[in-house]
């Protein structure tokens, strides 16, 4: 049971994220919270987190927006939903508002870009059917088991909607990119896991993946361990991860070493192109592995659609 707490939002908007992938466009946190209830969702050691099961929805953010975008005398290039939380969350408010938002922007030429490991409705089809080259889709997807989905992802949607999200969303002629974030050591970076999962990526034609390893923070570092035990059958080595910085001054958390990531990265980046798919390493959580890399969370970088060429991760070397 979830609990949606309507809420207006103040001050402006179109604000950008502290994180250096986003921070050259705005961005846009639907609610706090969030009903997909990750359990490694890093927002939980936030202090305006509102706890599980409970999820603070500002209803009158698509007013907010027209009144901004009415305002600037220049628009935003791109929008990215949502650092913060999903804009696809299984709760008809917050869709209502996701819906009514990204309308807006679309309908004046802005961009838009996401994030989910929720369902794109066929509401949402046609609206982005209208404008497919404005609309630049990531989905959270890191195994095709059931098993491991329920244990680690309880709200949000199945390994198998996912998939047909990625499908649906091509059909109309979306960019669809794959986001393996994050890879759990052991237990979603193995072969038996990733093979499956590549597998069907290849066959939907995805051809990009965004790759980055989980990190924890103390407010949930102990429960996640708990159950990383249970999913592995043993003890968790969750306790020796060292606390490793992420770029540009935005924090850090408990993580598995850079030589290990390294050698990870290394080897993921060859297993995907056995199925024709390259990798992006996530530069803001792997400053020391990835500089220069983009993860393309939010789409293609902005001087590659002014036709620059940006550079792209290919595997760590």
């Amino acid at each position: 049971m979830v609990v949606v707490e309507r809420r207006k939002r103040k001050g402006p908007i179109l604000t950008p994220s502290s994180l250096p992938c986003l921070g050259s466009m705005p961005t846009i946190n639907i609610t706090e919270g969030c009903a997909h209830n990750c359990a490694y969702c890093y927002t939980q050691g936030y202090r305006d987190y509102p706890g599980r099961g409970r999820v603070i929805l500002f209803d009158n953010i698509p007013e907010l927006v027209r009144a901004e975008l009415h305002r600037k005398r220049k628009m935003p290039r791109r929008v990215y939903f949502s650092p913060s939380s999903d804009a696809f969350q299984p709760l008809p408010e917050v869709l209502d508002v996701t819906f009514e938002t990204m309308s807006a922007l679309l309908a004046r030429g802005v961009e838009v870009a996401f994030l989910t490991k929720g369902i794109v409705n066929e509401r949402f089809g046609a609206l982005f059917a209208k404008s497919p080259a404005s609309v630049y889709a990531q989905i959270g997807i890191t195994t095709t088991s059931q098993r491991l989905c329920g244990m680690l992802e309880t709200g949000a949607a199945s390994p198998a909607q996912r998939l047909q999200v990625i499908e649906g969303l091509r059909q109309i002629g979306l960019t669809v990119r794959a986001r393996l974030d994050p890879l759990i050591p052991g237990l979603t970076d193995t072969a038996d896991n990733l093979r499956p999962l590549l597998a069907e990526l290849s066959q939907r034609g995805v051809q990009s993946i965004a790759a980055s390893y989980l990190f924890l923070r103390p407010p949930f570092a102990q429960r996640l361990s708990e159950q990383l035990e249970l999913a592995l059958g043993s003890d968790s080595a969750v306790g020796t991860w060292s606390w490793q910085s992420f770029a540009d001054g935005v924090g850090g958390g408990q993580m598995i070493g850079p030589e290990e990531r390294r050698s990870r990265f290394d080897w993921l980046g060859c297993l995907a192109a056995e199925y024709g798919i390259d990798v992006h390493v996530c530069a803001c959580k792997n400053a020391y592995l990835a500089a220069g890399s983009d993860c393309q969370i939010a789409g293609p970088p902005m001087e590659a659609q002014l036709g620059h060429n940006a550079p792209l991760f290919d595997g760590l070397v």
